[in-house]
């Protein structure tokens, strides 16, 4: 394709410029109009320093609580070390007192204690089956004789015993036990008590 002439392209430039132009009051008054790409266009500028700051902002909160949590992780791991040292000193306090030579030499010194000559057996009862309940027999009877004249006394009650002497010089005086008791049992054990 060949170029057109140079005449017809002066030509056409020189139409267009004599062209009149419409003026000012002719022309009708231009305004935005709000499409939604002008909308984002507007929005995106406030958006995104607010997103920048409100990021900032989570990472010191973020920081300074990640912070506060390792001084309270610090405090607590010195009380858990004073904590434990406490606790071998007790159990090295307590491993002392338990040794067998310290209990014996204070069951000696404290409270007179002493290692017996002989040793005795006890024998085994079996917990699988209720212990029968034994009888109980009364004690015998006693019989006192008060003699003639016993430092010019007549009667009246002894002061060991609390029972009452003969009123008669010479005569024998018998005593009984008031009650005794003999508790039995169904097999269930020994009775419950107030029964």
């Amino acid at each position: 394709m060949t170029p057109p002439p140079a005449s017809t392209a002066a030509a056409r430039t020189a139409t267009r410029r004599a062209a009149p132009r419409p003026g000012p009051e002719a022309r009708p008054r231009l305004r935005p109009v709000d499409t939604p790409r002008a909308a984002k266009r507007r929005i995106a500028p406030v958006i995104a320093p607010l997103l920048l700051v409100a990021s900032l902002l989570a990472v010191v909160i973020g920081q300074a609580l990640l912070a506060q949590g390792q001084v309270r992780l610090a405090g607590l791991e010195a009380r858990l070390s004073v904590a434990e040292v406490q606790h071998r000193q007790a159990e090295l306090a307590v491993a002392q007192l338990e040794t067998p030579s310290r209990i014996v030499g204070d069951a000696g010194a404290r409270l007179g204690m002493v290692t017996p000559s002989e040793l005795a057996q006890l024998p085994s009862v079996s917990l699988d089956k209720p212990l029968s309940t034994p009888n109980l027999t009364p004690p015998p009877a006693t019989t006192t004789t008060v003699p003639a004249n016993v430092g010019g006394t007549t009667g009246g009650t002894t002061a060991a015993s609390g029972s009452p002497t003969s009123t008669v010089p010479g005569t024998t005086l018998t005593t009984e036990p008031l009650t005794t008791l003999t508790p039995t049992t169904n097999g269930a054990g020994p009775p419950a008590p107030g029964r």
